[in-house]
């Protein structure tokens, strides 16, 4: 038979002699026995975390800086091309000093139209969708850190709560818990800045650009029109 030790408080506490655990309802009715194989089940999972938390953070962080690094110099190589080409279909607007009227002269490379723009436009929107999934990656580094100082915990709490141990031992499992959330905080902040000084500055710039090209085909539209009615 086995032997069993129930204590009731907030329900029933339940120490199995066979099992070697605590089993807790909240009910009041009789306790799960939790046995040894989904200890050490837990405790290995747990473990894994905490092992490979760390060198899991700094590849991913590595690769994820290289991803926004090469899709940085995309998005500059998209910005550079349109700039080119926005210079180059500029309008210089002149007034008739004969008349007063009001005149479009394009400058000298005509070959560059709307439609070439348009089209650098959908391929920078394209760059742009994917530093948008790279920049909603950054936030995973925070949580990874959490997790393995979470893990890091539970093995600490468990070990003092086996070896009859007090708060020494807990703190004592902290520190190395904690180094998880410091490298995610690290690699969060360090991806942070190089986002926003590298790809979205230059995406910012870009939409800028055509929104001003925008503004100017509008003009131009509205100076046609109004030599049309004359």
């Amino acid at each position: 038979m086995r032997e069993e030790l129930c204590i009731e408080k907030q329900g029933v506490i339940c120490y199995n002699a066979d099992a070697g655990f605590i089993g807790k309802r909240a009910d009041g009715k009789a306790p799960e026995i939790i046995n040894d194989e989904e200890k050490e089940n837990m405790t290995g999972f747990l473990q894994v975390i905490k092992d490979y938390i760390d060198l899991v953070i700094l590849l991913f962080g590595i690769v994820l800086t290289g991803l926004i690094l090469w899709n940085g110099s995309r998005l500059s190589s998209h910005k550079s091309r349109i700039d080119e080409a926005v210079s180059r279909r500029n309008r210089k607007w002149t007034v008739d000093p004969e008349d007063g009227a009001v005149f479009a002269k394009d400058d000298e490379d005509a070959s560059v139209t709307p439609d070439t723009i348009r089209q650098y436009e959908r391929e920078f929107n394209k760059d742009c969708a994917l530093h948008s999934v790279f920049s909603q990656l950054i936030p995973v580094f925070p949580l990874l850190g959490i997790l393995g100082t979470v893990a890091g915990l539970m093995l600490g709490v468990n070990a003092a709560s086996a070896a009859n141990a007090g708060n020494d031992a807990i703190m004592a499992a902290l520190k190395p818990a904690l180094s998880s959330t410091l490298f995610g905080l690290i690699f969060a902040i360090l991806l942070k800045v190089i986002d926003a000084v590298f790809p979205s500055r230059v995406i910012e710039d870009v939409d800028v650009m055509l929104e001003d090209y925008g503004k100017k085909l509008d003009l131009a539209d509205m100076i046609r029109k109004l030599k049309a009615d004359h």
